[in-house]
């Protein structure tokens, strides 16, 4: 249609184009909706992992009481065992990774190093009767599931750190607090956890088991520089379970 001038419209004799300032609104405003459903997904991805861990753990612990329940002591090492040792289950951190637990509750044969020693542990001594107490989903990828190194992965790709009370409960007056004594964790009622899984807001004290994955950034609460550090759980990306 031509205006008055003789020229074609294009939206007819009332209508106009776009400038450029307007184009670049719209874009800018299209930019913004989008990145903030990005920033959406990203969110409910990260709290379906959280879910997931919380499904792992749990299904962990229903394992270890089977287990408990049908040997009368912790699936720990014999020599840790005799002397009512907490025993932590990560790699770093602890001198067993968590692929023996999973052998033992899975009621598979083997043997495996302990870190940084000599020391062997077969999980066949450990559970002697071959009982399956517990099956985790194989994870080609190594998140979410069991990799081939044996090892529990969470969401995020990381080993799930376990702890397991070995304590005998001797001394009934021990403190419920943590690091007390010169040897903590040693033949008591209190989960020594020799820092993982502590915060200001809570601890381990008398539980059976402690299960933790640092989050999407696998360091301690809100990116601590340490593991001892204590430091607020809230607002963290952890998960803890016990």
């Amino acid at each position: 249609m031509l205006d008055k001038t003789g020229y074609l419209t294009q939206f007819g004799r009332n209508g106009r184009a776009f400038t450029l300032v307007e184009l670049l609104v719209v874009i800018t405003i299209i930019a913004i909706l989008a990145l903030v459903g990005v920033l959406g997904s990203s969110k409910i991805i990260e709290r379906g992992r959280k879910i997931q861990t919380v499904a792992q753990f749990r299904d962990f612990e229903v394992g270890l009481r089977m287990y408990e329940t049908d040997y009368n002591r912790p699936p720990i090492p014999e020599t840790k065992r005799n002397e009512g040792w907490d025993t932590m289950y990560s790699d770093p951190g602890g001198k067993y990774s968590n692929s023996i637990l999973i052998a033992v509750l899975a009621g598979e044969e083997g043997d495996f190093p302990a870190i940084g020693s000599d020391e062997i542990f077969n999980a066949r001594q450990m559970n002697p009767k071959q009982e399956k107490y517990i099956e985790f989903p194989f994870s080609a990828n190594r998140k979410s599931g069991v990799g081939d190194d044996g090892k529990l992965y969470d969401p995020w790709g990381r080993e799930v750190i376990v702890i397991v009370n070995g304590g005998q409960g001797s001394i009934p007056d021990d403190p419920i607090t943590q690091g007390v004594g010169a040897t903590p964790g040693k033949n008591d009622t209190h989960l020594e956890s020799w820092g993982f899984g502590a915060y200001t807001e809570t601890k381990p004290k008398e539980q059976s088991y402690v299960f933790i994955s640092y989050g999407t950034d696998g360091r301690k609460g809100d990116n601590a520089p340490n593991y001892w550090d204590l430091v607020p759980y809230s607002g963290s990306d952890d998960v803890i379970s016990w």
